[in-house]
């Protein structure tokens, strides 16, 4: 099926034939983890890392010195928001009123990704309780804390979505239709319960539109590569959107090496034309704690390689190997742009030894 394309800025496209867009996460819950997030927000500006958009995932509030304005008012990059984190109140509920104006003030200034959670329901609710975990998506379970506590026939989000589509629509913003019950481990992917909400995920998105609101898919979360492989397949029946996996981890047992496994679902995905967007996946995934720069760097530069997996799949793009066999071709030599020998093959350099062997076969 083929995709939706949307221009995000004047660089960046997502969907069909397009490159795949990289998207790094950060966040905020205490006045030290704030101040860190803008010295590593400058850091990532002041680089050459291929970012595309940065996401805001705070739930520290700092009003009128947000981290998303920050990211829009003071870097290069597209600002993502995840509204519900700031409209949390301290009783565990969510006002629309405080809701509609939070997304307001980003819209208002700037923000052009912002990721909702209409879908959690009693029905799902019901369903996920026979997993191991029920819920793993922080503002899925807010959404759903408040729908419960309040005992509401819809969440707040279905409630509120055409007063958000409005907003979208006046100010060019992208909505992307979060997975609450993405799974949080490889025995709960690609259950009954995930497979509903993506359907409705796909609805809700066909809603939005039809009112003329560009939307993304963000699944799946955790699954195996067999199950990656299914999900793909199902996607590529019936979903036209741009995809943004949250990963996918496809092993559980990558403690402290999460963005190796995030990287590796990615390019599972991706080559199977299911991601258009990538959420980084740092080391400190499930271990705790605001990702450092140093580890936020090191998955960053990880996932660009699987972008540039992802792009020689999707697009052919082979141009930047193709320089790198020339150069090695033409020195002689594996090091890049150095014309020396390396010490592992020694005289027994298969480089050297090819053109040897190339030029006595002019012989014959």
């Amino acid at each position: 099926m083929e995709k939706y394309r949307y221009k995000l800025n004047n660089t960046t496209i997502i969907g069909n034939d397009s490159p795949t867009a990289l998207n790094v996460l950060i966040g905020a819950n205490n006045e030290k983890q704030y101040l860190y997030e803008l010295r590593k927000l400058q850091i990532l500006d002041n680089s050459q890392l291929p970012i595309s958009i940065v996401t805001d995932l705070s739930l520290h509030k700092r009003p009128g010195k947000e981290l998303w304005r920050n990211i829009i008012n003071n870097t290069r990059f597209i600002a993502g928001s995840v509204p519900v984190y700031q409209a949390v109140d301290v009783d565990k509920t969510i006002s629309s009123k405080n809701l509609l104006n939070i997304i307001y003030d980003q819209v208002n200034c700037g923000v052009k990704l912002i990721t909702i959670h209409p879908t959690p329901n009693y029905q799902l609710l019901k369903m996920s309780k026979g997993r191991l975990v029920p819920i793993t998506s922080r503002g899925g379970a807010a959404v759903a804390m408040d729908m419960l506590i309040k005992q509401s026939t819809k969440n707040i989000y279905e409630q509120n979505l055409d007063e958000i589509i409005e907003m979208a629509k006046t100010y060019d913003v992208i909505l992307s239709i979060g997975s609450s019950f993405r799974s949080a481990n490889l025995k709960d992917a690609f259950d009954q319960t995930y497979i509903m909400e993506l359907e409705k995920q796909i609805k809700i998105a066909d809603y939005c539109k039809s009112s003329g609101v560009n939307v993304i898919i963000e699944t799946p979360g955790h699954a195996a590569p067999q199950d990656v492989f299914s999900i793909c397949n199902r996607l590529n029946l019936c979903c036209p959107y741009p995809i943004m996996p949250l990963g996918p981890m496809p092993t559980d047992c990558a403690f402290e090496q999460d963005d190796v496994a995030g990287s590796i679902g990615a390019v599972l995905m991706g080559t199977r034309g299911c991601a258009d967007i990538l959420s980084v996946v740092t080391r400190e995934e499930h271990t705790g704690g605001i990702p450092s720069i140093e580890s936020t760097v090191s998955a960053i530069k990880k996932y660009v390689v699987a972008k540039h997996i992802i792009d020689i799949y999707k697009l052919n793009d082979i141009k930047e190997d193709n320089n790198i066999a020339e150069n090695r071709s033409k020195n002689h030599s594996c090091i890049l742009g150095i014309d020396e020998k390396c010490s592992r093959c020694g005289a027994l350099c298969p480089l050297d030894l090819g053109t040897a062997l190339k030029d006595s076969l002019n012989d014959y």
